[in-house]
């Protein structure tokens, strides 16, 4: 019996640490990406997303850290930017960036 109190002692820390600390659902980041690569392809850039590092939406405005890679993949180079959105109607247009 004493066993079987331990075990599920064990097995609720376990449940417990592996719910505690998570954040809120994840935002999605299909609207951000698509609004940074009709940003990029209106300034000729040729680059493309990778990662989203991190994303913060709070009402009409949002802020993203991403990596992006030249899009044709020739030259394997990567940079890492901060993005300002701003709420479109329904749509995120990027509003702007600076390098990090």
């Amino acid at each position: 019996m004493k066993a079987w109190a331990m075990l599920s002692l064990i097995g609720l820390l376990l449940l417990c640490t592996a719910g505690c600390g998570k954040d809120e659902a994840a935002t999605d980041t299909a609207p951000f990406q698509a609004a940074i690569a009709k940003y990029l392809a209106g300034k000729s850039m040729g680059m493309e997303v990778t990662e989203f590092e991190s994303l913060e939406a709070t009402g009409e405005t949002a802020t993203a850290v991403c990596r992006l890679t030249e899009a044709s993949g020739l030259y394997n180079m990567g940079v890492r930017w901060r993005f300002t959105f701003e709420r479109d109607g329904q749509a995120w247009r990027v509003a702007a960036h600076e390098p990090l």
